[in-house]
């Protein structure tokens, strides 16, 4: 009897799996040797603060940055852009993991924390995209 080793067996049943998959319908897709990194804007969610607080943010290495002050896009949002000025210094890591946002709210107490971006989990397949999570101030 003769005995063949497992990578053996597998080579000799891949024309066989290709032909199967074929027959219905299914094709073995290639996609492209492609990093996904999001660089779009960062949302601020300021649900939980007070009315006529304001924003700085910045991106940096650590908290080595300098906050820009932060305006509401046409349609009321606060998005940071992961562009300069924002980017700081020009040698920060790409994906930025971290943002610096300083609060100044109506009371004149000032929070100044740096928080993580999270996001949702990749779209898998060849579209292995993501999106960026809303950062909540505190």
């Amino acid at each position: 009897m003769k005995t063949r080793g497992l990578p053996g067996l597998m080579l000799a049943m891949l024309p066989a799996v290709v032909l199967a998959l074929a027959a219905s319908g299914c094709t073995p897709e290639a996609c492209p040797a492609v990093g996904f990194v999001n660089l779009g804007p960062v949302e601020l969610d300021l649900s939980g603060l007070p009315g006529g607080t304001t924003v700085s943010a910045c991106f940096g290495v650590s908290d080595r940055c300098d906050p820009v002050k932060v305006t509401r896009d046409s349609s009321g949002r606060l998005m940071v852009p992961q562009t300069p000025p924002f980017v700081q210094p020009d040698n920060a890591a790409v994906p930025l993991p971290r943002i610096r946002i300083v609060a100044a709210k109506p009371d004149h107490s000032i929070s100044d924390h740096l928080y993580g971006i999270e996001h949702t989990a990749p779209r898998g397949g060849c579209d292995n995209t993501y999106d960026l999570i809303p950062v909540k101030v505190l």
